[in-house]
Parts: C-alpha cells; sequence; structure tokens
C-alpha cells in the first residue's frame, strides 16, 4: 500500500486556470500548471533513456489537458492538446513535480 504522501483522492483539471490539481490522501493539494506537466513529462520522447538524451521541451505556454486516463493504481497518463500523450505520470514523480 502507498503512503498517504503519494496516494491521490482526486485529481481534477481546471481548464480555465490551466492547473491540475491533485488531493492526496496526507492533507495536501498540489497544483501544478499544464505547462509544468507538459514540461516535464516523464517519457523517454522528452527525457530520453539516459541524462544526456534528454530533450529541453519549449514553446508549451498554452497547451491543454484533453484526457486524464488512469493507469492501474499507480498513475495516469496525461493526453496534451498538442497530440503528446505517451508520458506516465506516477503517484510518486506527480508530488515530486510539486516539490519543484
Amino acid at each position: 500500500m502507498s503512503e498517504p504522501r503519494t496516494q491521490p483522492l482526486e485529481i481534477r483539471p481546471l481548464m480555465i486556470s490551466r492547473v491540475m490539481e491533485v488531493d492526496w490522501a496526507d492533507g495536501h493539494t498540489s497544483r501544478l500548471t499544464f505547462e509544468h506537466l507538459r514540461v516535464e513529462c516523464p517519457c523517454a520522447e522528452c527525457k530520453g533513456h539516459t541524462p544526456d538524451q534528454a530533450r529541453v521541451i519549449t514553446g508549451k505556454e498554452d497547451v491543454s489537458i484533453v484526457e486524464v486516463a488512469p493507469v492501474g493504481n499507480y498513475a495516469v497518463q496525461l493526453h496534451f492538446s498538442d497530440g503528446h500523450s505517451t508520458g506516465i505520470f506516477t503517484w510518486e514523480y506527480l508530488r515530486m513535480l510539486d516539490s519543484e
């Protein structure tokens, strides 16, 4: 079982403010901008297979999330308005993005 800090209770993509809110079991609410989520997509296309292969993603200020698809009970796959949808965002990764 996951620890409360990485166990989401609810995920809300807020289209007008372009922020995804995540309520965690420990009482914390993360507010992650769509741009930040797109730029920090953990997929191999964006991050590479090694650190030297990572790409710098820019120009995503106006990107939206068009779908949040569950992946088992450990992650979500975010589908972005620019057509990108290959990243799997684990609960641990989403919580880590909140601390950046």
